[in-house]
């Protein structure tokens, strides 16, 4: 009887900010890409927190703009975007759906990536 074997897990690299080349416009980037609204299974799985004066929507755009970004790169936008407020770290993710799309959400200062200070 063959060995039966359970496929190997890809666990996704620990996330860091990374200086995106010379060649990325950053403004771009920032002017092209869509925030969208994600609608976890339970109300508690992802959050939103902080000052509420601005829309995550210019909070995304001001992390694309300002070079927080993360590999790998999709259809010529970086999966990751981050934008520090404080004591607030806001993340921002392809979803897949659409090139530029990013949905957001808060996180707890253990999950912030290296490179945020």
């Amino acid at each position: 009887m063959p060995e039966v074997r359970a496929p190997e897990r890809r666990r996704e690299q620990r996330r860091s900010v990374t200086e995106p080349g010379a060649e990325t416009n950053r403004r771009e980037l920032a002017d092209t890409a869509r925030f969208t609204e994600w609608w976890p299974a339970t109300p508690d799985a992802l959050s939103w927190e902080g000052p509420q004066e601005q829309a995550p929507a210019e909070l995304l755009r001001a992390a694309l703009a300002e070079g927080r970004l993360g590999h790998p790169w999709a259809h010529g936008f970086p999966r990751y975007a981050w934008h520090r407020d404080g004591d607030v770290v806001h993340e921002f993710r392809l979803t897949g759906r659409a090139p530029g799309e990013y949905t957001g959400y808060t996180l707890h200062p253990s999950e912030w990536p290296e490179g945020i200070a």
